[in-house]
């Protein structure tokens, strides 16, 4: 049994790590720029139904998500940090299930390591922190399926009824955060389940008509409404944006069959080290009844990602808590079996990072003791490393004084030693990540910009677009954009618009134009213009008006220009 303090130290140490200079990074383009401005737009124009990305309909993704982003801002203001709170509380609450679901049917030790494993993988921990639908899809598709098994494997009428509830919302909110996949992949799971153990007498115990009820009330009326207010939209969504996604490669993001391959070992890492201990643990290994439902859970998405003609990282998020449940379990296992040198060898490994990270801390006082690439970064973190280098100490100290072993053998003391060495190590990557955040992210360009804005400028992106530059300029009303004009209907994504055979235009009138338009608006118009076009198309931009800008400022590779 694990220590009961352990728990708590645990879900404390969570906390602080999701919660650790979240706000810090800037937004990165393009992804958290959109997501966290289409957010913005709700409250601006008070329209909770369509989405908008630089006050045009925008209807690729569905609006919910955003909702939660934009009730984010009233409680707490518009800023990075609030845009990202609800994916890292979507990732705090992902762990809960997990934790539960181990510790009832392993124990207590298992759902430490289940819980750590989660949290500490490299893409669980790095979505937990980007403005992006996937952590809280995770999220609902954990619930539902923890919940399916509850609900299944209890003989309590009202226990049973309470799971099953809990199923048929999170399989509702999982649709209406990111579409049919929020149902297709724990359906998909829970068929699997029921046909290779032949359990079907369970769906009479999962109150499918009354659960049907639930799903629908939950999911219909955003849906019937968008559709409303944006004629054919619902064959659009769940025909081109589902259908077409996973069948055609004109999306953009086609890739190798084996692709999540690579992903998987990449995102799961560090634990993608064990993961061959892991294999070993169940090959050829009469398989009991949730360890069969974790690894269809593992499984079946994987497999059904994969043939899609679609493929982007993020899609495999949704299996790494089963596949976090397998590899606790199996060390933990495995940890029984070891010989104590073998338990001290391994505890030696995140020993020695802890004795790297103090090196760093103490780096931060004499930077000469360091390597010259690294010397500039860590001095930049020198703050933060004094708060690392105080865990540190109080980590290596209840090693010490430790008086259940000799050796770093003990469940407890492994735990410790991997779970500070790994916190430390999220602390530094987050530092990092930090400081190369305003290579990808349109914060710097805003800050060149605000100083030139007057309240009759108009912004213009010409053959660009920084997708977070509306965010952090908080405009209320649409930036230019001056594209080649076959890529007027696609700009943004917006392929709704294609199957509509909408103009994209907002209430502002046309903010998308190609180079013809563009130049009789440059010399005709007397409301001052700014250009933020890159330095490679400077010279086509004086050629499309007919003179040479005037320069006003430059960042990287971008160059703000004006009327001369």
């Amino acid at each position: 049994m694990a220590d009961r303090w352990l728990p708590w130290l645990f879900w404390t140490a969570a906390v602080g790590v999701l919660m650790y200079q979240l706000g810090g990074a800037a937004l990165f383009d393009p992804d958290e720029g959109r997501n966290s401005e289409k957010a913005r737009e709700i409250l601006v124009l008070n329209d909770w139904v369509t989405p908008h990305e630089n006050f045009h309909p925008v209807l690729d993704k569905p609006i919910p998500f955003y909702w939660l982003i934009a009730l984010s801002y009233k409680l707490f203001g518009v800023s990075e940090w609030s845009a990202r709170l609800p994916s890292a509380l979507a990732a705090l609450a992902c762990l809960i299930p997990v934790y539960r679901f181990v510790d009832v049917r392993w124990g207590r030790w298992e759902a430490l390591w289940s819980a750590l494993i989660l949290l500490t993988c490299a893409e669980f921990f790095t979505l937990a922190r980007i403005v992006i639908f996937d952590m809280l899809l995770t999220f609902f598709v954990t619930l539902a399926l923890c919940a399916f098994y509850e609900a299944v494997h209890t003989d309590e009428a009202r226990r049973r009824r309470l799971w099953c509830l809990a199923m048929y919302v999170a399989l509702g909110a999982g649709t209406l955060i990111k579409g049919l996949v929020g149902v297709v992949i724990p359906g998909m799971v829970i068929f699997s389940y029921l046909l290779l153990t032949k359990q079907w007498s369970n769906l009479r115990r999962i109150y499918l008509v009354p659960g049907a009820i639930i799903f629908l009330a939950i999911v219909l009326p955003w849906y019937l409404q968008a559709n409303a207010q944006n004629a054919g939209y619902l064959r659009y969504y769940f025909w081109d944006e589902h259908f077409g996604r996973f069948t055609n490669p004109s999306f953009h993001h086609t890739e190798p069959w084996y692709y999540f391959i690579l992903v998987g070992m990449v995102g799961f890492f560090p634990w993608t080290l064990v993961l061959p201990f892991v294999a070993k643990q169940y090959w050829k290994k009469s398989l009991d009844d949730k360890t069969l439902f974790l690894i269809l859970w593992v499984a079946l998405p994987f497999l059904f990602f994969s043939v899609s003609k679609s493929k982007l990282p993020h899609y495999i998020l949704p299996i790494f808590p089963a596949l976090s449940m397998l590899t606790a379990a199996a060390l933990v296992s495995l940890h029984q079996k070891l010989p104590d040198k073998a338990r001290s060898a391994l505890s030696l490994i995140w020993f020695a990072q802890i004795l790297i990270a103090l090196h760093l801390v103490v780096g931060s006082m004499h930077p000469t003791i360091l390597p010259d690439p690294i010397r500039s970064g860590v001095s930049a973190m020198s703050q933060s490393l004094w708060v690392y280098g105080a865990f540190m100490v109080l980590g290596l100290a209840y090693l010490a004084m430790s008086k259940t072993s000799r050796r770093l053998v003990t469940q407890r003391q492994l735990y410790i030693v991997h779970g500070l060495a790994l916190f430390l190590f999220l602390g530094f990557a987050v530092e990092v990540v930090i400081l190369v955040s305003s290579d990808r992210s349109a914060k710097a360009v805003a800050e060149k910009v605000t100083p030139q804005i007057r309240e009759s400028t108009q912004l213009v992106f010409y053959e660009t677009h920084l997708a977070g530059m509306s965010f952090y300029l908080r405009t209320e009303r649409p930036i230019w954009l001056v594209i080649h004009g076959n890529k007027k209907r696609t700009f943004l994504g917006n392929y709704y618009t294609i199957a509509a055979r909408k103009h994209l235009i907002t209430p502002w009138g046309d903010a998308i134009f190609d180079y013809d338009e563009f130049r009789e608006k440059w010399q005709t118009m007397k409301q001052p213009l700014l250009v933020v076009v890159k330095e490679k198309n400077l010279s086509r931009l004086a050629k499309d008006v007919g003179e040479e800008p005037r320069r006003l400022a430059a960042v990287d590779e971008y160059v703000l220009v004006t009327k001369p």
